[in-house]
């Protein structure tokens, strides 16, 4: 097994040295995405929907070879909940004003991304494999605004909850060159997700002092994801 291992390995740093189109010059890159999530397991159990957000990522060639080395993030929202309340503006001793208000509350993913590429090809046609492991944040938002006169104003912001997790995973694309340093490009992701805490959206309500009360899932956060977009070269 051992010798197995070696041989792959030398191969593999073979590949990456002699790669067609390393003789080019390398360039650094932009990768620009759209993507939509596919919880898998676990997390498809305690969650329902389909997260989709954006993504970004800057890689820079190691010297002229096929392997690159970047950081990325991506935003992913977890749902959204906008309803119409009666909310308390202010108390005292005399008496309680009430107004008419919008009650906002956001859960997002975000993750933070640091990766390795195998990029073998720098001609018209790109594939590359990526590994990659992070540091991806879940956060709860509301947002309480009243309607006054015509005008509206903000009554209250908080951070409802907040929670992270470790995770690591593997990437496969294939990017196409349209003019000159300009790509599109197509991405899977498979991500291995560590357990976390997670609002249920349909579990929220509103107190009479405007806070919320909601439910939380936990679960680990495998998923697949699928993003499409355009690379930049410089």
């Amino acid at each position: 097994m051992n010798k197995t291992l070696e041989i792959v390995a030398l191969l593999f740093i073979f590949l990456c040295v002699t790669a067609p189109g390393n003789a080019q010059n390398r360039s650094s890159n932009l990768n620009l995405g759209l993507q939509i999530v596919q919880p898998l397991g676990d997390f498809a159990d305690q969650y329902e929907g389909v997260p989709a957000g954006v993504a970004g990522s800057f890689s820079l060639p190691v010297r002229k070879s096929a392997i690159e080395w970047g950081i990325g993030f991506a935003w992913n929202s977890m749902g959204s909940d906008d309803r119409d309340i009666i909310a308390r503006v202010n108390e005292d001793n005399a008496a309680t004003q009430l107004a008419k208000g919008q009650l906002t509350v956001r859960n997002t993913s975000t993750r933070y991304i640091v990766h390795a590429r195998f990029r073998p090809f720098n001609g018209k046609i790109q594939p590359y494999a990526d590994v990659f492991s992070g540091l991806e944040v879940f956060k709860t938002k509301s947002n309480i605004t009243i309607d006054d006169n015509s005008y509206t104003t903000e009554l209250s912001e908080n951070r409802d909850h907040l929670d992270m997790t470790f995770f690591v995973g593997w990437a496969a694309g294939v990017r196409v060159r349209v003019a000159p340093n300009i790509f599109v490009e197509g991405r899977f992701e498979s991500i291995n997700g560590g357990r976390v805490k997670y609002v249920d959206s349909e579990s929220v309500e509103v107190n009479n002092d405007n806070s919320i009360d909601f439910e939380l899932r936990e679960s680990l956060t495998n998923r697949a994801v699928y993003q499409v977009g355009v690379a930049f070269g410089f």
